[in-house]
């Protein structure tokens, strides 16, 4: 649910999914601030080949820092997902493959934009380039994804407020997926219901960085999936952060045209 599969989709195949993020804040970073960040965030994918996927997504979002009532465009994201090695059996698939994604969040909002003031994430918050691996092994009923990728993360802001030194990091994820119905197959009419349970970590690697930043962060994120007429998603996720950062609620529809 939060992290990309090694899987691609089929060539000419479309996917418009809607995330509504909310991250509970609880006033931590600014004492008059509100506590709560809403995020909108639509995006659609197409399948150029069978071994080349593009994603743009574009980001709406309040300023949790502004007392006054606001809400904007904040940012956008494009991703791109090359197949490496895929093999199939009956029950049982490995898909490996390459990615590289840019971000480019937070300079259309008011000046403050950092949601998580001492966590960097380019999928949300940040501006930057990463590239990676991901490994996804089907046996059974039980998926395992691996993901590990190299960023450079940009941190220039708005108004100049915050340190703006660039720096490396490293991304690491492992995801776990769980088909509890149906028991049985009888028709793609029926509804699946997995669970999820990913744990991502994120290092700073560069030795200068801003000062706020932790340099290890961890999250763990349980989570449930809901696959409707075998063409619709419906994901819930609650990401729990560690070293006392803001954790944070999401929910996905996902909808695929063929």
């Amino acid at each position: 649910i939060n992290t990309e599969p090694a899987s691609l989709i089929p060539k000419g195949t479309k996917v418009v999914r809607l995330h509504n993020h909310t991250i509970f804040l609880y006033e931590i970073n600014e004492p008059s601030s509100v506590n709560i960040a809403r995020l909108i965030i639509p995006s659609i994918s197409y399948g150029i080949s069978k071994k080349i996927m593009i994603s743009a997504s574009f980001q709406f979002s309040n300023n949790p820092f502004n007392p006054t009532p606001n809400f904007g465009f904040n940012g956008f994201k494009i991703y791109s997902k090359q197949r490496l090695i895929s093999t199939d059996k009956k029950k049982y698939h490995t898909r490996v493959s390459s990615f590289i994604k840019y971000g480019n969040h937070g300079k259309w909002n008011l000046p403050n934009y950092k949601f998580i003031t001492n966590n960097y994430d380019l999928d949300f918050q940040d501006t930057g380039v990463e590239v990676g691996l991901i490994a996804t092994q089907l046996v059974n009923k039980l998926a395992i994804s691996v993901t590990s990728g190299f960023g450079i993360i940009s941190n220039t802001t708005a108004d100049g407020a915050y340190d703006d030194k660039n720096f490396n990091s490293i991304h690491n994820s492992i995801s776990a997926g769980y088909l509890l119905f149906p028991r049985k197959y009888k028709s793609y009419k029926q509804t699946n219901f997995n669970i999820y349970l990913e744990y991502l970590t994120s290092t700073i690697l560069s030795k200068n960085y801003p000062f706020r930043y932790n340099k290890f962060m961890s999250t763990f994120a349980p989570g449930i999936q809901f696959i409707i007429m075998s063409r619709s998603r419906l994901d819930f996720s609650y990401k729990i952060r560690g070293n006392e950062m803001p954790n944070e609620f999401i929910m996905k529809l996902t909808y695929i045209i063929y």
